[in-house]
């Protein structure tokens, strides 16, 4: 054994040392995708409550501030999921831009720049 496997061996300062910060560091990357979980569990139940309530009669003049506020962090939260749906959508079900389009209630164009960004980035 060398110097340098002795000075990291377990009944060792150093070895301790690096077991300990190695039992940390797992630790902290385990509490960190638990809170990843629930924020993204937190986000998909807020979606959901907003598309549940949805009625297409109210006006704008309807809305309380706070139903406003759950709107607004559910289309941001819609927003950012957006071109991973339209990949999806085109992928996984064979759907063309202008039918993603028309569900999403967005132009053709994006949703084909979109598959075209996410094809010439599958192809780097």
């Amino acid at each position: 054994m060398t110097t340098d496997e002795q000075q990291i061996t377990s009944n060792s300062p150093r070895g301790r040392l690096l077991a300990g910060v190695a039992a940390l560091v797992d630790a902290f990357e385990a509490e960190t995708a638990d809170e990843r979980q629930q924020e993204a569990a937190e986000r998909a139940a807020l979606l959901h409550d907003v598309a549940a309530q949805y009625e297409p009669t109210r006006t704008a003049a309807d809305l309380t501030l706070a139903e406003a506020g759950r709107i607004r962090r559910a289309y941001k939260l819609a927003e950012e999921a957006t071109p991973r749906l339209i990949i999806e959508a085109h992928e996984r079900d064979g759907m063309s831009a202008t039918e993603i389009a028309s569900i999403l209630d967005c132009s053709p164009s994006y949703a084909s720049r979109i598959l075209r960004e996410h094809k010439a980035a599958a192809e780097e």
